[in-house]
């Protein structure tokens, strides 16, 4: 049997890889549906495939997974490419149980579903993530991945690359030199375990879990690939065991293209990197701790089409080494989607010990984020927890469908993670066209008269489809640590 189907949709050319064999249904249904609930233990099954939805293309099966998801799971997902150009097909997905409506999201999208019998008919025609939830509510939904043409796809010949091809590969662990690649072809799904007899590197950390050495690593490495188009299931991993991937003191680093889902911890964590990239990835997470993407004391990295759905801060900008390391300069987020269930969608998150600046988050989409839990959770956010300032940081067009808490924070304060004792400034932020839904909040606090939040500058805000135009009819929360907080 091929591990790929090519389709020929009245001329655009579409690839399906098929699920590996040994990936199967899930054996407890109500299990799998109520794992995500813990926030800590490991998915005793592993990924499988999905029996709340399937997805045609032409009449040809596409694979759909599951896996858990902190609230209303699992979440069902999918990935097919294009061969050539974009071009204009139509999507076919069918839902367990009877289906009266579908939304197609990220709204800005503009892609409209139409039922048909008990079909959903979904037209697309470029490289795009959307996500299908049926009968106007937000549980069991489909992720679909539809991805660009794929470039230079690796030789498994080549002594630079580490291939994976299609198939079932059990996986500890390695480390990348300087010019080598990894490469996941689609059909291929990585299943992280630790051996029996491997050390870990951490006895016992903050949560009293061992940590071993992290799945992907590499060290003051240059010129470093990571891609394909296959998935890394992390979810039978212990709670803490591995993140995904630790990229520390690299340069030139590219980062795209795979679906990782059941994270144990941090997924994919760059410290001290510049001139680096991350691009196409669908992140699945449940887990505590199990951030997206955090960029950490880095450089000059660009972060494009993502889709995150994880158990923590979906995209975050850390300083998390005291001076004279960078903290975090020239760094461009667009174009990703989250769905955040539990902390922060984008921003400069908590860990602040240096300066960062010159960070921009743009042409991206919130489709729900329903965390209520503390004061500092919401979708554009800038918490500073240690002595850092941070300063010229810019969000622009972006739309928020869905927030319980904060659309927009700028908060000095100390929390569980700070080390510093005196706590930074923020200065000269802008939120440009920022879409909101009527009646969320936002929050502006400064910590005392010399740390303080000065010049945050609101833009072209649409508060439920109206422009917002005075800042005293706002539903801001202010303290007397703010200044020069303009609405225009």
């Amino acid at each position: 049997m091929e591990a790929e189907i090519i389709i020929n949709s009245n001329g655009t050319i579409i690839k399906i890889d098929r699920a590996p064999v040994g990936i199967g249904y899930a054996a407890d249904e109500e299990r799998l549906r109520t794992q995500g609930e813990d926030a800590f233990a490991p998915d005793p099954e592993g990924l499988v495939l999905s029996r709340d939805w399937e997805l045609y293309v032409e009449g040809q099966a596409v694979p759909v997974y599951a896996a858990p998801i902190t609230n209303g799971g699992p979440l069902s997902f999918a990935s097919l490419s294009f061969v050539g150009d974009p071009g204009s097909f139509n999507l076919i997905a069918k839902r367990r149980g009877s289906t009266d409506s579908a939304v197609i999201r990220p709204l800005s999208l503009g892609i409209e579903a139409k039922l048909v019998g008990q079909e959903i008919h979904i037209p697309v025609d470029r490289p795009a993530k959307i996500i299908v939830e049926a009968n106007g509510n937000t549980e069991r939904p489909l992720v679909i991945t539809l991805h660009a043409k794929e470039e230079g796809a690796a030789d498994p010949t080549d002594s630079k690359v580490k291939y994976y091809g299609p198939g079932l590969h059990k996986v500890s662990s390695f480390e990348l030199q300087s010019g080598e690649s990894l490469y996941i072809a689609g059909g291929a799904v990585l299943q992280l375990y630790v051996p029996e007899d491997e050390a870990p590197v951490v006895a016992s950390d903050w949560a009293n879990k061992p940590n071993y050495v992290d799945f992907i690593t590499a060290e003051q490495a240059e010129s470093i690939r990571i891609h394909g188009r296959g998935i890394i299931d992390m979810s039978m991993l212990d709670w803490h065991a591995r993140k995904a991937m630790l990229l520390t003191g690299c340069r030139d680093v590219s980062i795209e293209g795979l679906t990782i889902v059941g994270t144990s911890h941090w997924t994919v964590h760059l410290s001290n990197c510049v001139d680096s990239s991350i691009a196409d990835l669908t992140l699945i997470g449940y887990r505590e701790n199990s951030d997206g993407i955090d960029i950490v004391n880095c450089e000059r990295i660009q972060v494009t089409d993502c889709f995150i759905r994880t158990g923590d801060d979906a995209v975050a900008v850390k300083a998390m080494d005291a001076p004279p390391a960078i903290g975090g300069r020239d760094i461009y987020v667009s174009d990703c989607t989250v769905w955040n269930d539990k902390v922060r969608c984008f921003g400069i998150a908590g860990e602040t010990r240096t300066d960062i600046s010159d960070v921009i988050f743009e042409n991206c989409n919130v489709v729900h984020m329903t965390a209520v839990w503390t004061e500092e959770v919401g979708s554009l956010c800038i918490v500073v927890g240690d002595r850092g300032t941070i300063s010229n940081i810019r969000f622009e067009n972006i739309t928020i469908e869905e927030e319980r808490q904060h659309a927009m924070i700028c908060l000095i304060f100390k929390d569980r993670w700070s080390i510093d004792q005196e706590p930074g400034q923020i200065l000269n932020i802008t939120f440009r066209n920022i879409k909101i839904p009527e009646g969320t909040a936002s929050l502006f606090h400064g910590s005392d008269a010399s740390h303080i939040v000065d010049g945050v500058h609101i833009e072209g805000l649409v508060i439920g489809g109206k422009q917002a135009e005075m800042l005293e009819n706002l539903p801001f929360k202010v303290n007397e640590f703010v200044k020069n907080l303009t609405v225009s």
